[in-house]
């Protein structure tokens, strides 16, 4: 899931040849809902194709705060990095949905590069994809008020998993206002505030979880500010 995101920048996917590759030497593994995939640390031992599901990538900060650091969906990698650059792990990983994955210990992935130039300039390309995206986010938050990063957040939920209702947009894709708040580095509270300011001004509504946008325009200029 690309949140945030102000200007284009390429798909984090490999091309179908690359998935196919990946396919083949791959093991396919079932990760439930919650399981920590991997924690700060960590043996870089396995890289990650998400076929079905949803993974959140994060880390904490000194005092304890959790930071998103991305949203990985179906046809997204993560555990490369770390194997490629040959370090621990940086982050965490966290299956936020019942995931199933393809998943390649790093002497194999390290093997296809070898004997498979061109995935290795799959690979590249995808982690340069993902840079982007990332500093996308990232600028994206500058500058903004708390409200507008929140607004910026809905407004892409919206753009990304959005459906017509008979009340306006609906936004298809459970997250809590805690999640929310640790993709912009703000508390709970913060982002509870700005929705109910948004009720109160008509552009939203909410109820478990899904969200309602009533004015998608009016949103859009919130989240410049």
């Amino acid at each position: 899931m690309e949140l945030m995101q102000i200007k284009p920048s390429p798909e984090p996917t490999l091309s179908p040849d690359g998935l196919q590759v990946f396919h083949q030497a791959g093991q396919l593994r079932h990760i439930k809902r919650g399981t920590l995939i991997y924690s700060p640390g960590d043996h870089a031992s396995h890289v990650y194709l998400i076929s079905q599901g949803e993974v959140k990538l994060s880390r904490y900060t000194p005092e304890g705060r959790e930071l998103t650091l991305d949203h990985l969906s179906p046809g997204e990698i993560f555990g490369e990095t770390e194997i490629l650059l040959e370090t621990l792990r940086e982050s965490q990983a966290m299956a936020r949905a019942d995931v199933t994955a393809y998943v390649l210990d790093s002497d194999t992935l390290l093997q296809l590069i070898a004997d498979h130039p061109r995935f290795g300039f799959w690979m590249t390309r995808f982690m340069g994809a993902r840079q982007a995206r990332m500093e996308n986010r990232l600028e994206s938050l500058l500058f903004k008020s708390a409200s507008g990063k929140v607004a910026q957040v809905l407004l892409t939920l919206a753009t990304e998993h959005g459906r017509d209702s008979e009340q306006g947009t609906l936004i298809d894709y459970p997250i809590t206002h805690q999640e929310i708040g640790n993709l912009i580095a703000t508390t709970r509270e913060t982002v509870s505030y700005a929705f109910m300011e948004f009720r109160q001004l008509g552009l939203i509504s909410t109820s478990q979880r899904r969200t309602v946008v009533h004015d998608l325009d009016a949103l859009g200029e919130l989240a410049q500010g």
